[in-house]
């Protein structure tokens, strides 16, 4: 599994938790050198160019996608609607409330030190229950948990680490 991002991320170690697989952190410079095969691509960040075109991580999402059988995409930003749209492969996409997506998070809050939230992939629903941290991240949860049932580890289990993290 590859993470494209800033680097140190929280999608990343979420990842490893979640994963037997290893997990490798890629910045968009790295990510278009980067030659092994990977299982799935998770492109975490969409920086918006200073110039009409892609971002940094918007072409390394075009460019890993060709070496992985799937490619997992948040479709909260234009860029990643767009990349889902017209990718040749196969995409796991995640949102914040687009039921279009194969993972979809429902009933957001903030609850004193937790984030918890719904997620709904298929037809299962379930909650999750983690700790908001300095900032709440839910879409590097969403990232982790799609990149996980991207490569068939079962919604149930994907939760129960999350939530024992």
């Amino acid at each position: 599994m590859a993470v494209v991002g800033r680097g140190g991320t929280l999608t990343a170690q979420l990842l490893r938790k979640l994963l037997p697989h290893p997990v490798v952190e890629l910045t968009p410079c790295q990510a278009a050198a980067f030659e092994r095969p990977c299982r799935a691509v998770v492109v975490e960040n969409f920086d918006q160019p200073a110039q009409r075109g892609l971002s940094g991580c918007a072409a390394a999402r075009w460019a890993l996608s060709r070496r992985a059988p799937v490619t997992v995409v948040g479709l909260d930003e234009p860029e990643g609607r767009r990349f889902a749209a017209a990718c040749g492969g196969l995409v796991y996409a995640y949102s914040d409330g687009r039921p279009q997506a194969d993972l979809t998070a429902k009933n957001v809050r903030l609850r004193g030190e937790r984030l918890e939230f719904e997620v709904l992939a298929g037809q299962e629903l379930m909650r999750v229950r983690v700790r908001a941290g300095e900032e709440p991240r839910l879409y590097d949860h969403l990232a982790a948990l799609a990149g996980a049932l991207a490569l068939g580890l079962p919604l149930n289990d994907a939760v129960e680490r999350l939530n024992g993290s």
